[in-house]
């Protein structure tokens, strides 16, 4: 789960930093740090430079342009389409013996409790630059807005793959035990 290192790589990344010194502080492994460097790269959150053989990050404060907001949502509806076509493929949710989600289900819900994470952090974003007045509030309201619907298309995929009361309630359970708030963010 990637998701769980992008408050630390924020807080240690308000000065350039390299990549080797970025991980000596966080203290994780590496290729999670990375690939977290590389989705908050991609979410506007971090901007790198290079030097000479390493590469340098820095939290990056300034309002996404629309531009940069049409391709983050279109990578996450590919990765919605992608969770809602595995979603589809699933036969069956709950194991054989009915006391609790298949290991195939889990793993589904991970990705999208992590893509639900990643709309909240950009939600959060706007939040709080519509607060500080780098993004004008009518921008920012119509971004949430999408990512709200974003949000909802994929949930209530889930949610109403199947029917019965005892799926319903233990997709439910897993949602609430493993979804951040959106006031949990830091930013």
């Amino acid at each position: 789960m990637t998701t769980k290192n992008y408050d630390s790589i924020l807080k240690e990344t308000s000065n350039w930093i390299s990549t080797n010194d970025l991980h000596k502080k966080i203290g994780t492994d590496k290729a999670q740090m990375i690939e977290s460097c590389k989705t908050l790269l991609a979410m506007g959150y971090l901007k790198t430079n290079p030097k000479q053989n390493k590469l340098f990050y820095r939290k990056d404060d300034k309002a996404q342009s629309e531009f940069d907001f049409t391709i983050l949502m279109d990578i996450f509806e590919m990765n919605q389409k992608n969770e809602l076509h595995n979603l589809s493929q699933l036969s069956s949710i709950m194991r054989n013996d009915g006391k609790g989600l298949r290991q195939k289900c889990l793993d589904m819900l991970e990705h999208v409790n992590e893509e639900v994470k990643r709309a909240n952090m950009v939600k959060a974003k706007l939040d709080y630059q519509k607060k500080s007045s780098l993004i004008s509030t009518n921008i920012a309201d119509e971004r949430i807005k999408k990512l709200d619907k974003y949000v909802e298309k994929i949930m209530n995929a889930v949610t109403s793959k199947n029917k019965d009361d005892i799926t319903t309630k233990a997709i439910q359970t897993y949602f609430k035990q493993h979804a951040m708030k959106f006031e949990e963010f830091k930013i």
